[in-house]
């Protein structure tokens, strides 16, 4: 998939769009669970909706790009290469 059918990541989104992004990689319940975990970490309720940049961009780090996507400003991710996967426990 090239660039052109791929669309550019957001810069924040909200939790129901964040689990529609990566619905085809991992289950509701496991992105709802690690998004909270990073909100949690940096004392932000986990009742929030709109999830901001710096913590959608950690999620993004870590679980790598969701399908689909494409990094259009390279001040969210400064390396493509330094994206980090892990799986969801």
């Amino acid at each position: 998939m090239n660039k052109n059918n791929k669309k550019p990541l957001p810069h924040s989104v909200t939790k129901a769009v964040l689990v529609e992004m990566y619905c085809n990689q991992f289950s509701d319940a496991k992105i709802r669970k690690q998004i909270n975990e990073i909100l949690n970490e940096k004392n932000i309720s986990k009742d929030t909706k709109i999830i901001p940049h710096l913590e959608f961009m950690e999620f993004v780090e870590t679980y790598g790009l969701p399908k689909g996507y494409y990094i259009d400003d390279e001040d969210n991710i400064s390396n493509n290469d330094s994206i980090n996967k892990k799986s969801i426990r």
